[in-house]
Protein backbone atom coordinates (compact mmCIF):
# COMPACT_ATOMS: atom_id res chain seq x y z
CA UNK A 1 0.00 0.00 0.00
CA UNK A 2 1.33 3.45 -0.89
CA UNK A 3 1.58 5.95 1.91
CA UNK A 4 1.66 9.74 1.85
CA UNK A 5 3.39 11.85 4.46
CA UNK A 6 1.06 14.32 6.20
CA UNK A 7 1.97 17.76 7.47
CA UNK A 8 3.85 17.71 10.79
CA UNK A 9 1.09 19.38 12.79
CA UNK A 10 -1.62 17.02 11.53
CA UNK A 11 0.62 14.00 12.00
CA UNK A 12 1.55 14.99 15.55
CA UNK A 13 -2.06 15.69 16.54
CA UNK A 14 -3.90 12.85 14.84
CA UNK A 15 -1.76 9.90 13.84
CA UNK A 16 1.67 8.37 13.43
CA UNK A 17 2.61 10.52 10.43
CA UNK A 18 1.39 8.34 7.60
CA UNK A 19 -1.95 8.05 5.90
CA UNK A 20 -3.22 5.93 3.07
CA UNK A 21 -2.80 7.51 -0.34
CA UNK A 22 -5.98 8.26 -2.26
CA UNK A 23 -7.41 5.23 -3.99
CA UNK A 24 -6.77 4.79 -7.68
CA UNK A 25 -9.71 5.93 -9.81
CA UNK A 26 -12.09 3.07 -10.47
CA UNK A 27 -12.92 2.50 -14.14
CA UNK A 28 -16.65 2.18 -13.41
CA UNK A 29 -16.64 5.48 -11.47
CA UNK A 30 -14.97 7.19 -14.43
CA UNK A 31 -17.64 5.82 -16.78
CA UNK A 32 -20.40 6.91 -14.41
CA UNK A 33 -18.91 10.41 -14.24
CA UNK A 34 -18.87 10.60 -18.04
CA UNK A 35 -22.52 9.56 -18.17
CA UNK A 36 -23.47 12.11 -15.49
CA UNK A 37 -21.77 14.86 -17.51
CA UNK A 38 -23.55 13.72 -20.68
CA UNK A 39 -26.91 13.87 -18.88
CA UNK A 40 -26.00 17.33 -17.56
CA UNK A 41 -25.23 18.42 -21.11
CA UNK A 42 -28.80 17.47 -22.04
CA UNK A 43 -30.13 19.61 -19.19
CA UNK A 44 -28.89 22.73 -21.02
CA UNK A 45 -31.92 22.38 -23.30
CA UNK A 46 -34.08 23.05 -20.23
CA UNK A 47 -32.17 26.10 -19.06
CA UNK A 48 -29.84 24.40 -16.59
CA UNK A 49 -26.39 25.75 -17.38
CA UNK A 50 -23.08 24.41 -16.20
CA UNK A 51 -23.02 26.82 -13.23
CA UNK A 52 -26.01 25.01 -11.70
CA UNK A 53 -24.85 21.38 -11.79
CA UNK A 54 -21.97 19.25 -10.59
CA UNK A 55 -21.08 15.59 -10.91
CA UNK A 56 -19.05 13.69 -8.33
CA UNK A 57 -18.83 10.46 -6.40
CA UNK A 58 -21.02 10.57 -3.29
CA UNK A 59 -19.89 8.18 -0.56
CA UNK A 60 -23.26 8.43 1.22
CA UNK A 61 -25.10 7.21 -1.88
CA UNK A 62 -22.15 4.95 -2.81
CA UNK A 63 -22.52 6.10 -6.42
CA UNK A 64 -21.81 8.96 -8.77
CA UNK A 65 -24.47 11.65 -8.51
CA UNK A 66 -25.43 14.58 -10.70
CA UNK A 67 -26.40 17.48 -8.42
CA UNK A 68 -28.58 20.30 -9.70
CA UNK A 69 -29.00 23.53 -7.77
CA UNK A 70 -32.63 24.70 -7.83
CA UNK A 71 -34.60 27.34 -5.92
CA UNK A 72 -35.85 24.48 -3.72
CA UNK A 73 -32.36 23.18 -2.90
CA UNK A 74 -30.03 20.55 -4.34
CA UNK A 75 -31.47 17.57 -6.15
CA UNK A 76 -29.19 14.64 -6.92
CA UNK A 77 -29.66 12.11 -9.71
CA UNK A 78 -27.87 8.88 -8.80
CA UNK A 79 -26.14 7.05 -11.63
CA UNK A 80 -27.08 3.42 -10.87
CA UNK A 81 -25.62 0.08 -11.86
CA UNK A 82 -26.70 -1.07 -15.35
CA UNK A 83 -30.30 -2.30 -15.39
CA UNK A 84 -31.36 -0.26 -12.33
CA UNK A 85 -33.59 2.85 -12.32
CA UNK A 86 -32.15 6.34 -11.87
CA UNK A 87 -32.93 7.39 -8.28
CA UNK A 88 -33.44 11.03 -7.26
CA UNK A 89 -32.36 12.28 -3.84
CA UNK A 90 -33.18 15.51 -2.03
CA UNK A 91 -31.64 16.46 1.33
CA UNK A 92 -29.94 13.06 1.40
CA UNK A 93 -33.17 11.05 1.18
CA UNK A 94 -34.42 9.17 -1.84
CA UNK A 95 -37.60 10.86 -3.04
CA UNK A 96 -38.29 8.91 -6.20
CA UNK A 97 -36.93 7.44 -9.40
CA UNK A 98 -37.15 8.22 -13.08
CA UNK A 99 -39.29 6.11 -15.38
CA UNK A 100 -36.24 4.67 -17.11
CA UNK A 101 -33.46 2.28 -16.32
CA UNK A 102 -29.78 2.53 -17.10
CA UNK A 103 -29.36 0.43 -20.21
CA UNK A 104 -27.34 0.75 -23.38
CA UNK A 105 -30.52 1.67 -25.25
CA UNK A 106 -31.48 4.57 -22.99
CA UNK A 107 -30.10 7.80 -24.45
CA UNK A 108 -28.68 10.39 -22.06
CA UNK A 109 -30.95 13.01 -23.61
CA UNK A 110 -34.01 10.99 -22.52
CA UNK A 111 -32.65 10.72 -18.99
CA UNK A 112 -32.01 14.49 -18.96
CA UNK A 113 -35.57 15.18 -20.15
CA UNK A 114 -37.06 12.86 -17.53
CA UNK A 115 -34.94 14.44 -14.78
CA UNK A 116 -35.99 17.94 -15.90
CA UNK A 117 -39.65 16.84 -15.87
CA UNK A 118 -39.15 15.34 -12.40
CA UNK A 119 -37.79 18.69 -11.17
CA UNK A 120 -40.58 20.60 -12.91
CA UNK A 121 -43.24 18.43 -11.27
CA UNK A 122 -41.81 19.33 -7.86
CA UNK A 123 -41.81 23.07 -8.70
CA UNK A 124 -38.02 23.06 -8.54
CA UNK A 125 -37.54 24.04 -12.17
CA UNK A 126 -39.24 26.41 -14.56
CA UNK A 127 -39.18 24.95 -18.03
CA UNK A 128 -39.96 27.44 -20.79
CA UNK A 129 -42.81 26.66 -23.17
CA UNK A 130 -42.30 25.11 -26.57
CA UNK A 131 -42.35 28.48 -28.30
CA UNK A 132 -39.52 29.85 -26.15
CA UNK A 133 -35.91 28.90 -26.78
CA UNK A 134 -33.47 29.23 -23.92
CA UNK A 135 -30.82 31.79 -24.70
CA UNK A 136 -27.44 32.39 -23.12
CA UNK A 137 -28.86 35.21 -21.00
CA UNK A 138 -31.54 32.89 -19.55
CA UNK A 139 -29.06 30.19 -18.60
CA UNK A 140 -26.98 30.39 -15.44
Amino acid sequence: MTRAVLSETYADDHCCGYAAAPAEPNASVAADLMQARAIAGGLAEFGIGSARWSAAYDPEAAAVVLRVDTPRGLYALTIPEPGQPFAVRHHGARIGALDSRRTYGTPDSLTAALFAAFLRDRAALDIPGRDVCPSRQNMV
